[in-house]
């Protein structure tokens, strides 16, 4: 793929997120998977694996993970390199690769947990002088302006 062939389809993708309040919600869980991606490489996972849980370069699922992509799978294309020098690459979600040796190899994926991660989320909130709530989606949506500021 073309770096403006790649550019292209993400500028339509984008596009058409915005316009749909569920797809824009559906765009913010496959950030919130994959937070180290830039918004361009979190455009593309959405476009092609929506359901997405943790991607990876093939090399890294190898070298730290113990796990390789499966046969027929194809890779989630993203931009890597300077302004200057930009190319597409790929990267693969884990439901993409299987065990090294095929011994049953877990991947622990960190989630939010409610009971647990809300009082932290509240007192994030209260620190940049906004007012937590009891409510996990109103928490939500006030950290989301503290990013903002």
């Amino acid at each position: 793929m073309q770096v403006n062939d790649f550019k292209n389809i993400q500028e339509s993708i984008k596009y058409e997120v915005l316009q749909d309040e569920k797809e824009y919600l559906n765009l913010l869980k496959v950030i919130g998977n994959n937070q180290k991606y830039d918004f361009s490489s979190q455009l593309s996972i959405y476009n092609k694996e929506p359901e997405a849980k943790a991607c990876a370069t093939f090399d890294m699922w190898k070298k730290y993970f113990g796990r390789v992509v499966m046969r027929g799978q194809k890779g989630i294309p993203i931009l890597v390199g300077s302004d200057i020098n930009k190319k597409v690459s790929y990267i693969f979600d884990i439901s993409q690769t299987t065990s090294k040796d095929r011994n049953i190899n877990e991947v622990s994926l960190w989630q939010f947990d409610h009971e647990n991660h809300n009082g932290a989320l509240k007192e994030i909130i209260r620190d940049f002088s906004f007012e937590a709530s009891d409510s996990l989606n109103e928490n939500l949506f006030s950290r989301g302006s503290v990013t903002n500021v």
